[in-house]
């Protein structure tokens, strides 16, 4: 057997367990019928001064979600919506209309925390990255053709619950310019969660820390949350 030829054969062995175990992810960690989250968010402003912040976050099955501030007043009605699986609109009440988060924008960070706006509105890692296994439980993910991602590559480890427990984002170049960690795994309802969140934007030297202070599953949300014609409410 040629070298061309084993590195084929390895390769091929390799891509079907790295979807297998990416779809798994995505499974895991879209389980049940909805989802109704509240979030503390301690943020760092420009001078390094704690910011807080709370975050609603409503999911239904794995194409519908709306992430909105609660609080402070300032923010309060800021939103991202996922109305369909792909399409990002961001709502600011100022202005009184969504607009659609396109291209690089979806790698703009949300509001001043260092949460980017892809990654609250990302559902499903298939949908945007081939995945490659290159250890028992760390995947590498580059971008599918014509994915609205802004990263180069994504590393993603992945805990037993198989949930993504460290996700690290690099750029064009090969540098890892941000990293999330997933901590305090529980089973609540249908599905683990992880319910402390830790985001560090290596560029700014900046660490945004989430923590989920409530949840509720299938609730029977209603489809029309899930809309335009609500955001504009």
């Amino acid at each position: 057997m040629s070298l061309i030829t084993a590195l084929f054969v390895v390769t091929a062995a390799l891509a079907g367990p790295a979807d297998d175990l990416l779809a798994e992810v995505d499974e895991v960690s879209n389980r049940g019928d909805d989802a109704h989250l509240v979030v503390a968010v301690e943020a760092e402003d420009d001078k390094g001064r704690p910011a807080s912040r709370t975050l609603e976050i409503w999911q239904k099955g794995d194409s519908k979600r709306l992430i909105r501030f609660a609080e402070p007043a300032r923010l309060e009605g800021i939103s991202l919506l996922v109305p369909d699986g792909e399409t990002v609109y961001l709502f600011l009440p100022t202005y009184g209309r969504a607009r659609r988060v396109v291209g690089e924008a979806r790698g703009n960070a949300f509001q001043g925390t260092n949460f980017a706006m892809e990654d609250l509105s990302r559902i499903r890692w298939a949908d945007e990255y081939t995945p490659e296994l290159v250890e028992p439980d760390r995947l590498r993910l580059t971008p599918r053709e014509g994915a609205k991602t802004s990263s180069a590559r994504v590393e993603l480890v992945v805990g037993p619950e198989r949930l993504p427990r460290l996700v690290e984002h690099y750029d064009s170049d090969g540098v890892l310019v941000r990293r999330i960690t997933f901590d305090d795994v529980r089973l609540v309802g249908p599905r683990h969660l992880a319910h402390q969140v830790v985001v560090e934007d290596l560029e700014a030297g900046r660490t945004t820390r989430a923590t989920v202070t409530q949840a509720v599953f299938d609730s029977e949300l209603s489809d029309d949350l899930f809309t335009l014609v609500h955001l504009n409410r």
